[in-house]
């Protein structure tokens, strides 16, 4: 889709198809001596290398137009992912919305495939699940438990947090919920969020679905999310610190209590009554 010439500032050239494994192409640049990351190198005026970026064909061409000044190498492959990753569903409209030149920034661009994907999608099903926090104030030897109350006190922070781990260049999470086959096929996207209720602050995943899914299918996709929730996305999340006035703040998507719970927002209203940990630590 997007072909990039890197050539460092000692004359040797490496051309690489975007996009690509971003370790691979770190490491193919180090061997030609470029130090820097891909996520560092400019696309333009960089210090240590020239960037060149062509395409063979219309929709490539028109990418191209989506970078600005600051905008990496790294960056070109994620442009590059998203396009040829979008689902069938909204990748005609894509295609056209590109050719047109409607997308200035990447930002523009990665924001309209998110609303065309969960546009295709006007099924919602949101499952909750319980936040556990943990504070590292830099003075005790163990970490501290917080309450609900020290979670709601910093929901800006917690909510860029999970989406900052959702990154562009992952593509949608729904691609990872994958194991059922009429899930994958109903399934357009999935995104983790937070959302507070009655004084507490809860994990929410928000689903859009082509239609309704079967029992079977519910199963699974719960199941597969529960794993996201212990294992994936939420494994990666619980070891980025958030910055507090108090200190570094762990927040975990899942624990090992009995009061875990990971429901649809029906089932939500039995696992809500009063609970301990309202207050702020």
């Amino acid at each position: 889709m997007i072909k990039a010439k890197i050539t460092s500032k000692a004359g040797t050239s490496l051309e690489w198809e975007l996009p690509t494994n971003i370790h691979e192409l770190h490491h193919a640049l180090a061997e030609m001596g470029i130090r820097k990351t891909p996520r560092s190198i400019l696309l333009t005026d960089d210090n240590a290398a020239d960037v060149e970026l062509t395409a063979d064909s219309k929709i490539g061409s028109r990418l191209l137009r989506v970078f600005s000044k600051g905008d990496t190498l790294a960056d070109a492959n994620t442009v590059a992912f998203a396009v040829s990753t979008a689902r069938e569903e909204i990748l005609t409209d894509l295609e056209q919305n590109i050719l047109h030149d409607q997308y200035p920034t990447k930002e523009i661009l990665f924001d309209d495939i998110k609303a065309m994907t969960q546009a295709v999608g006007p099924v919602k099903l949101t499952f909750y699940c319980p936040l556990v926090g943990q504070l590292d104030d830099g003075e005790c030897d163990e970490y501290i438990d917080v309450g609900s109350g020290f979670l709601t006190a910093y929901q800006d922070q917690i909510e860029q947090g999970i989406a900052d781990e959702q990154v562009p260049e992952m593509g949608d999470m729904g691609q990872y919920l994958d194991r059922n086959a009429g899930v994958a096929d109903k399934l357009m996207s999935a995104v983790w969020t937070v959302e507070e209720m009655d004084g507490r602050l809860l994990g929410r995943i928000d689903c859009h679905l082509k239609e309704p899914l079967t029992p079977e299918e519910m199963a699974d996709l719960q199941d597969e999310i529960l794993g996201q929730c212990s294992d994936g996305l939420g494994e990666g999340f619980e070891q980025r610190p958030i910055d507090t006035d108090e200190g570094d703040l762990y927040v975990s998507y899942w624990n090992s209590g009995d009061d875990y719970f990971l429901c649809t927002e029906d089932e939500l209203e039995e696992h809500l009554e009063p609970h301990q940990g309202m207050g702020g630590m």
